[in-house]
């Protein structure tokens, strides 16, 4: 296939690539397996997979410590599968230590996220919006990766969406220090706020009918010029997943939620309806929108997906 990655930022040659693809495809097949991803994706390791874990790799050897990167991309848009399969190449190609972040993972307990929607707005019951996670259990977390000595351990928080809850410490995954990579992903990681005017006019259905004196989506707002200013400014660098257009995410966050539906087919949290899946999808639309015209201005990489969920073109931030 047509190399994604430009050949100018690509300093790999054809010899030591043919190695790499031999050494990492076990551990990436076996990610796609886990997945349950049905398309080939083996032709993407030497068009994109491999040169990215490569300029990961470049970044972390010019960086005194840990790499903390954050990978933004819409729901379903893939940033979850990228990261598995870049944290999985890094480890086998070049020994690396990486460990996996999800914002999701910072949610606040169920119990706090309703107490929100008492206190200020309804629609903090839903998770998502900027408001819902623990942005200071976000900044300790990333600030102990970084800390984090040889030999030590560490567990850090999963959320279960299937539970619509933080899953118990037992259930925490651990790391081993020293932690060369945090890729920490999500959908709004990296986002900066909107203009106040901005706010004045509704996006939806859901902001105009319940939300018609905009008291949720200026606290959103807030929370984005404040504590997840502060959350991000702890990114070495930023990767944005550009969607096509955000029709692209009801399909997309489907395919997700019937996965977990099969997983967790017993779980009240997990939206079967298109209806519910509609609703729940427009607490996102505002930011999504937002960041479909901000983040490609100022992420060190950006990967447009096309519609049918592929990569389809890499570039890099003008300086």
């Amino acid at each position: 296939m047509t190399p994604l990655w430009p050949s100018a930022e690509n300093p790999i040659s054809t010899q030591e690539m043919d190695a790499l693809i031999t050494r990492t495809s076990p551990a990436f097949n076996n990610i796609c397996t886990q997945q349950k991803i049905t398309n080939d994706l083996t032709p993407y390791l030497s068009s994109l997979y491999i040169p990215f874990a490569n300029w990961l790799f470049n970044k972390h050897s010019n960086t005194n410590g840990t790499l903390i990167v954050g990978v933004n991309g819409a729901q379903g848009s893939g940033k979850t599968t990228l990261s598995l399969l870049l944290a999985s190449i890094l480890k086998t190609a070049y020994n690396l230590n990486v460990v996996t972040l999800s914002i999701d993972d910072i949610y606040k307990p169920r119990l706090e996220r309703q107490q929100m929607a008492q206190d200020i707005h309804p629609l903090f019951q839903t998770r998502g919006v900027p408001g819902t996670h623990d942005t200071s259990l976000g900044i300790q977390l990333l600030t102990d990766f970084k800390k984090l000595k040889a030999g030590k351990t560490m567990n850090y928080p999963l959320f279960d969406k299937g539970n619509d809850d933080r899953a118990s410490k037992k259930n925490w995954p651990n790391c081993r220090g020293v932690i060369d990579i945090v890729l920490f992903e999500g959908w709004c990681v990296g986002s900066g706020p909107q203009k106040d005017g901005e706010l004045n006019h509704p996006v939806n259905a859901l902001e105009s009918e319940e939300d018609r004196a905009g008291t949720w989506r200026t606290t959103v707002n807030e929370h984005l010029k404040n504590d997840y200013k502060t959350l991000f400014n702890l990114l070495d660098c930023l990767v944005f997943l550009k969607i096509p257009n955000f029709s692209s995410i009801l399909k997309w966050r489907g395919l997700q939620e019937q996965k977990l539906i099969d997983q967790h087919h017993h779980e009240p949290h997990l939206m079967s309806s298109t209806d519910a899946l509609q609703r729940f999808i427009s607490h996102f639309e505002r930011l999504t929108r937002h960041q479909l015209e901000s983040l490609p201005k100022i992420s060190d990489l950006t990967i447009d997906i096309g519609t049918h969920h592929q990569a389809e073109k890499v570039s890099f931030k003008c300086c």
